[in-house]
């Protein structure tokens, strides 16, 4: 049940609901352990409380102005959650839209100001079409400052793959900010790419759209270093019990 409205909770109900996610896994090894959410979940809560938090001291964004932008896309929500066992609060997490192409974030927002880039001509740029449901859009990826140089970004980076994959999605869309999209670039051995010019957005001096192909097929040298990153993370990391499915499934692909 929900106990505040988004981008919105107490210090005492983040460390209530914290110590409910953390229960799923709680005999599991490991400082991290990482959690799957859904839109109605208490992870979901958790998700975007980090994101208020992060994106405050980051680009100045209110939480007002953070549910002006995102509140009529929460249905569409899936949350990545790093949680810190020792401390029991939130590390990191990573949110993905899904939905139509001509839905996702980043086309729409595309269409607007600053970039005026039809839907038709961003589409084709990310090798979409309208109707297509093969892409998520990347919403947030946030970590604590307390938890970063710990990994916990290529955590949620390996845990987002693992859940887009084994649901079919095969790129991401998202609008960067660009100290970020100068290291996913290098990470991913060019499966990211811009399709417009960097920008101010949202309290970021410069933010760039990219899309980045996530096809195992098309991309192994990627797909085996993502698998590399998971077989060292088993030994460490504590995964929820639905992501832990899917990691096994996508550990197992040859």
């Amino acid at each position: 049940m929900r106990l505040a409205e988004p981008f919105a909770l107490t210090k005492d109900e983040a460390r209530r609901l914290t110590d409910d996610v953390l229960a799923a896994v709680e005999t599991a090894p490991g400082r991290y352990s990482v959690h799957l959410a859904g839109a109605h979940d208490d992870g979901a809560l958790l998700s975007l409380q980090l994101v208020a938090d992060v994106f405050l001291e980051a680009f100045g964004n209110t939480p007002d102005l953070l549910r002006g932008e995102y509140t009529h896309l929460l249905a569409a929500m899936t949350h990545v959650v790093v949680l810190d066992r020792e401390s029991r609060t939130v590390a990191g997490c990573l949110v993905l839209q899904e939905a139509s192409a001509e839905e996702l974030k980043t086309v729409v927002d595309l269409a607007g100001e600053p970039w005026s880039m039809p839907p038709a001509e961003s589409l084709a740029a990310m090798t979409l079409a309208p109707g297509d449901r093969a892409a998520g859009d990347l919403l947030f990826l946030a970590v604590g400052a307390e938890h970063r140089s710990q990994g916990v970004a290529v955590l949620l980076l390996y845990a987002g793959w693992v859940v887009s994959a084994t649901r079919g999605i095969e790129r991401w869309t998202a609008i960067l900010d660009d100290p970020l999209v100068a290291g996913l670039t290098e990470l991913t051995l060019g499966a990211l790419r811009p399709v417009a010019g960097s920008r101010p957005y949202l309290g970021s001096a410069g933010s760039t759209p990219v899309t980045m192909r996530m096809r195992p097929w098309q991309d192994a040298e990627l797909f085996r270093m993502m698998q590399d990153v998971g077989t060292g993370l088993a030994v460490s990391t504590a995964f929820c019990p639905a992501l832990e499915e899917s990691r096994r499934t996508f550990q197992a692909w040859a």
